[in-house]
């Protein structure tokens, strides 16, 4: 269950993260940053802390070229440990310019189960050679068909801090598409307009507010599913919000340094 919670999580800023065909300009993503979240789950009709999220980047040289790393990791808090241990981690690298992504990673630890996944991108073969290792499977390939601009879950997130949503016009939609769980989805985003958030100690801070859904469209959308962006430069995702079917998650920015 909670392995589908911080999934769906992530997955809720996925897809807003590119806006059409061509490769984005980044300027906002660079080496050094870090953000830490705090994720809560409604539990008996109260939210409760249950883990934290951290996001961080760095640089790493190949024999070739100099890429971005992009890490994302999930833990449960101690106190919660005994009844379900999570220990999650999400890596892309990417070219720094664009953020398409040559690598991905997922491991993922949650109470007994295991679980590696990785996507190697061929972009001239347009395909993306997904190799998964768990119980029962063991270095099990896949090749997923892909364009120039498919992404992964964590390139997607990193991503949508550098559209141009001043541009954007209420009601606008985007779609992506990302390649989750060795196959190609489709994102949807709609452009919802500005909304002040609190922002832990950094207090209110004006965002964009998005909202998502998974298909070509939002109409199967239910409970709402939404992220909040910070409306400056830094383009920090200040703010998740979904219902899911076993109640509701959040996923808030507690603290920051680029």
């Amino acid at each position: 269950m909670f392995q589908k919670i911080l999934y769906i999580s992530l997955f809720i800023g996925v897809g807003l993260f590119s806006t059409s065909s061509t490769s984005v300009e980044n300027k906002y993503i660079k080496s050094g940053e870090n953000l830490t979240f705090t994720a809560s789950f409604n539990v008996s009709g109260i939210m409760t802390d249950v883990a934290e999220v951290k996001m961080q980047t760095s640089t790493v040289k190949t024999k070739t070229r100099e890429l971005l790393r992009l890490k994302c990791t999930a833990s449960t808090y101690a106190k919660f440990d005994s009844y379900f241990r999570v220990r999650d981690l999400y890596e892309s690298y990417v070219n720094p310019e664009t953020l398409i992504p040559s690598l991905f990673k997922r491991n993922i630890e949650e109470g007994t189960y295991k679980k590696e996944l990785k996507y190697l991108f061929k972009r001239k073969s347009k395909v993306a050679i997904s190799t998964l290792n768990k119980k029962g499977r063991v270095n099990f390939k896949t090749n997923v068909p892909i364009d120039y601009n498919t992404m992964d879950i964590v390139s997607a997130i990193y991503s949508i801090r550098t559209l141009d949503f001043e541009s954007f016009n209420i009601g606008k939609r985007v779609t992506k598409q990302l390649v989750v769980d060795s196959k190609v989805e489709t994102v949807t985003v709609k452009y919802l307009g500005k909304e002040d958030i609190k922002v832990g100690k950094y207090g209110t801070k004006t965002c964009y507010k998005l909202s998502v859904g998974v298909g070509a469209g939002l109409k199967n959308v239910k409970g709402g599913k939404y992220i909040w962006i910070t409306a400056d430069n830094d383009r920090l995702p200040a703010l998740i919000k979904a219902s899911v079917p076993v109640g509701n998650i959040q996923i808030r920015l507690t603290n920051y340094n680029k």
